[in-house]
């Protein structure tokens, strides 16, 4: 893979067209306010609604997490998923000039101050998810310039497109950029004594499937969920804390990190990730619209797993 930023990795028209869409994405990103996000984001939300993105996907899962809905109150929360990923867009591109002065009209984290107090010198897990604006999380690393923010994440088969949030992604030189099968190593070089070391996990994709996947109930679905971050914490005994998100405006939330783990109870496996699962779940009913019901977040089941490994039918918890 290449390292972070080397465009040499790239044939000459990915370079060109790595530059054109990073072009267009600062000439946009500054836009004024109310040109982005009551021009250009109606733009995206029409095209999305005349594409039906993932119209199928997004109806089934809606379906299936609130069987108590009607159709059409599920697809009413579809309109405003389409409404909200049309957002996203902007913000992402919006990221392209933002400064540190933006943060706060960005995102606000409301416990700051009292988080930075509790955890400064101690490494800690943020368990976050895709709702909202996900790519707004890593800000932390300039609301904390004292941390290393390891910011892990699925690398994409597109090239171009890996480059380029690798370049937005950049918002400090104490954030590095880490794809998920090298998370460990990383930590493991870049953990220092007095340091905060932040791992910081968006937890809510679905896993690849193995024979020992555990199962947990969420949205009232058998889900198995990427277990990376409670392995770490009790591996190391660092804390975690989940990222509660609240949207305030278009392209403004409020964060609060809470935490669901101290670095020193004594938990059985699973019950910090059943924890997160029961933290994301009560968010995502405050705002449905505001997760990411595109992705294929179920398509591995107990029962796939079974006839794919000859074992007994699990039992989510």
């Amino acid at each position: 893979m290449a390292k972070q930023g080397d465009k040499d990795s790239l044939k000459w028209y990915q370079r060109v067209a790595l530059e054109l869409l990073w072009t267009v994405c600062r000439g946009i990103s500054f836009l004024p306010r109310w040109a982005r996000f009551y021009v250009i984001r109606p733009i995206f939300y029409v095209i999305l609604v005349v594409l039906c993105y993932r119209r199928s996907v997004i109806l089934n899962n809606i379906k299936n997490s609130f069987p108590e809905l009607t159709m059409a109150e599920c697809k009413r929360i579809m309109y405003r998923y389409y409404n909200n990923l049309a957002e996203v867009i902007v913000c992402t591109i919006s990221l392209a000039g933002a400064t540190k002065k933006d943060d706060d009209d960005m995102f606000l984290w409301l416990n700051a101050e009292e988080h930075m107090e509790r955890t400064r010198g101690r490494d800690w897990v943020a368990m976050a998810a895709h709702f909202g604006c996900w790519e707004y999380f890593p800000l932390w690393s300039r609301r904390d310039p004292e941390c290393c923010f390891l910011c892990v994440y699925h690398p994409l088969h597109s090239s171009v497109f890996e480059h380029f949030y690798h370049r937005l992604r950049a918002f400090a030189p104490n954030l590095l950029q880490v794809p998920m099968k090298e998370t460990l190593r990383y930590y493991l070089r870049n953990r220092v004594e007095g340091r905060s070391t932040v791992l910081g996990l968006a937890s809510d994709q679905s896993p690849m499937l193995h024979a020992d996947t555990e199962w947990l109930r969420f949205l009232n679905q058998d889900t198995a969920f990427v277990q990376g971050g409670e392995k770490l914490a009790l591996r190391f005994h660092i804390p975690v804390y989940f990222l509660h998100i609240r949207r305030t405006a278009p392209g403004q939330y409020e964060g609060t990190l809470n935490e669901i783990y101290d670095g020193v109870e004594a938990v059985e496996d699973g019950v910090i990730t059943r924890r997160y699962a029961d933290s994301l779940e009560r968010m995502i009913r405050e705002a449905p619209e505001l997760w990411m019901w595109s992705h294929r977040r179920w398509k591995h089941t107990p029962e796939k797993q079974a006839a794919r490994f000859g074992i007994d039918k699990k039992v989510a918890k």
